[in-house]
């Protein structure tokens, strides 16, 4: 009896710790879009590293994964630069951008405290 109710304990704090881990980690980094053009549209989508966001934008301002991978550029960098410098790997696999290729530097002292990302699109 004693030893179901250690393991049950355990358990449970091993959970509490990892959701308040995985919810300070989501919260790190809020990303605000500079304006309401198509191209800060998309990088919001592809920001949300969410693919069904991201295609969803696409469809809505008739943009393709070619096009939005090779010609737009979300904060004056490549789109391969800017999923790669902040992990969006789900949407970067949606645009057929290989994330495992490229390498990045992430201050992770920076992402504990909470900061507001503007993004910007190319027009």
């Amino acid at each position: 009896m004693m030893m179901n109710t250690l393991t049950t304990t355990f358990c449970t704090t091993l959970l509490l710790g990892t959701a308040a881990l995985t919810a300070t980690n989501t919260e790190a980094a809020q990303f605000v879009a500079a304006d309401n053009t198509p191209g800060t549209q998309i990088c919001m989508a592809v920001a949300s590293n969410k693919p069904i966001k991201l295609y969803l934008a696409m469809k809505e301002f008739r943009m393709n994964k070619s096009k939005t991978a090779s010609k737009l550029q979300c904060n004056n960098m490549s789109m391969a630069e800017f999923t790669g410098t902040y992990g969006f790997d789900r949407t970067a696999s949606r645009l057929g951008i290989d994330a495992t290729t490229g390498t990045s530097i992430q201050d992770l002292a920076k992402l504990e405290q909470q900061t507001i990302m503007v993004i910007a699109g190319s027009k």
